[in-house]
């Protein structure tokens, strides 16, 4: 089963739209936004999965975003979320502070050994690795703004395996 990973759009919607159009073309049904959407229109970008959310540190429209999720039949949540999810256990958070305050809080909830996945955004730089049992991703910022390159990424759950997406030139 592949999952859309994806965090910080920051209202891009050029580069949101092809977050999309490549989920959609790879056959994915379920999308994991980790924050910073910050306005409802970027939400309703995604109408055409199943979402599961958290919000960022910039998605200061709370109340509408919220309303707009339920709308929509998303799950939009301060994070962290849990989900149980295929299968396996999810951990879902946008981060907070510096890039390196939020990686160690993702090492902590690995460390714990409750997650097959621990998945954040915040710090706007991609990251994969192993830590102990689970597996730590940060699709890096669809938005492009602060790296100059919008990524988002494809979990597969079946091969325990992420394909980093470049949403300038697609796969």
């Amino acid at each position: 089963m592949k999952i859309g990973i994806i965090s910080d759009t920051h209202d891009n919607k050029a580069m949101a739209l092809k977050a999309v159009e490549i989920f959609k073309g790879e056959g994915i049904k379920n999308v994991f936004h980790l924050g910073d959407f910050v306005a409802p229109f970027t939400l309703k970008l995604f109408g055409d999965f199943e979402l599961y959310g958290v919000f960022g540190n910039n998605d200061g429209e709370r109340i509408l975003l919220k309303r707009v999720a339920e709308d929509l039949s998303f799950v939009l949540e301060e994070g962290p979320m849990e989900i149980d999810f295929g299968g396996k256990k999810f951990m879902l958070l946008h981060g907070w502070g510096s890039a390196e305050k939020t990686r160690k809080i993702a090492e902590s909830f690995a460390k714990s050994g409750d997650y097959d996945y621990v998945l954040y955004g915040h710090t706007h730089q991609r990251d994969l690795r192993k830590f102990g049992n689970a597996l730590i991703l940060n699709p890096g910022e669809a938005c492009g703004y602060l790296g100059g390159v919008a990524t988002a990424a494809i979990l597969d759950i079946d091969s325990n395996s992420v394909n980093f997406l470049s949403l300038q030139g697609g796969l």
